[in-house]
């Protein structure tokens, strides 16, 4: 028997816009549930047509998972297709990496979550093709996870997919040619991620190529981004997993999305580095110690230099200057102060 119903809510303020699809998500009051809840909004103009409509929300429900966003239901108007979803006070992890890095462990613990999400979607016949920073959300109990399946596609029996268009600056170099992904192409975009959860977006967009050919070009040769440049705290170790998941190469990459959770698990976190902005330009790493007093290393500006300094730390006493001979410079170009932070961090995890 057939049940047709009406379904309605009130749009409260737009809390999220796709990063240059046509989507639009918006905090609604669902007049059903009584509650809060989020929903993303889609013109039904975007799709090739009809039996298109609820692909992503069936998609969702497939792949139902702890670090997978849930899907309370769908529905549509003449003009668009409307996905509610819980909404999440705790926004999603492109607020948190936008002006400076996530904490050495917090990069590791929200990399893992996601990695066990993918490795469900793959386990159950899909490919995600937009793992992003905007699409990763928290859950109430800060736990992340994957969001947004409009790109994503059935796994075929050869292992391939033809992509649709993807977010530029996250396309898998094999896709820039060709058109052509696989479960690898996910790997690549959950090493992007953490590229981009240990380094801060700021960093990772200061390389954006300032017009599409040259980012196609740089993307394909595996030069965007640098896979050299990281920043200064980045332990050597998450330095090489990171490279492995973008390698140019798929076949180079980790195999599996629970390869490369099994290889993060494996990395120890000596000094766990956060990192705040002072100004512009000036930054202070901080690594708490158990029992022992704080790590802080500052670069700032010196006229038009820039000078480094490390100290410890205690609550309520003074700052005492850390390996002043082998730590501290004053007088460095930009590139020469990042160059001395490399040794500084190295010395200070050993």
């Amino acid at each position: 028997m057939k049940v047709e119903a009406s379904i309605s809510y009130t749009k409260i303020k737009l809390i999220g816009s796709g990063k240059g699809m046509n989507s639009k998500v918006f905090l609604v009051d669902d007049h059903q549930f009584g509650a809060y809840v989020a929903a993303k909004e889609i013109k039904k103009s975007d799709f090739p047509n009809a039996k298109a409509y609820f692909e992503e929300t069936q998609t969702m429900y497939a792949v139902g998972h702890a670090n997978v966003v849930p899907v309370h239901y769908a529905c549509q108007t003449e003009e668009m297709i409307s996905i509610v979803m819980p909404h999440f006070d705790r926004g999603s992890l492109d607020t948190r990496v936008q002006d400076v890095p996530l904490r050495l462990n917090e990069a590791l613990r929200v990399t893992q979550d996601v990695l066990a999400g993918v490795a469900h979607i793959h386990s159950r016949g899909y490919i995600h093709l937009d793992i992003k920073p905007s699409n990763i959300l928290f859950s109430n109990k800060d736990k992340a996870m994957v969001a947004d399946f409009g790109q994503s596609r059935e796994i075929s029996a050869t292992g391939l997919v033809t992509v649709p268009k993807l977010y530029n600056l996250a396309m898998p170099p094999e896709t820039v040619a060709t058109q052509i992904a696989t479960s690898l192409s996910d790997v690549y975009h959950v090493g992007l991620l953490m590229y981009r959860c240990l380094n801060g977006e700021k960093f990772f967009n200061d390389q954006t190529p300032s017009n599409e050919p040259e980012l196609r070009a740089k993307i394909q040769k595996g030069k965007f981004p640098d896979r050299k440049k990281f920043m200064p705290h980045v332990p050597k170790r998450l330095r090489t997993l990171v490279r492995k998941a973008l390698s140019v190469d798929p076949t180079k990459r980790f195999r599996t999305a629970t390869e490369m959770a099994d290889a993060l698990a494996k990395v120890s976190i000596f000094l766990d580095w956060s990192v705040e902005s002072i100004k512009l330009g000036e930054l202070r790493w901080t690594a708490k110690r158990p029992e022992k007093s704080d790590l802080v290393v500052e670069l700032t500006e010196d006229g038009t230099k820039w000078k480094v300094e490390t100290f410890t730390e205690s609550r309520g006493e003074p700052r005492r200057a850390k390996d002043r001979a082998a730590n501290w410079r004053m007088g460095l170009s930009r590139d020469d102060a990042y160059a001395h932070l490399e040794s500084v961090f190295e010395r200070l995890q050993q």
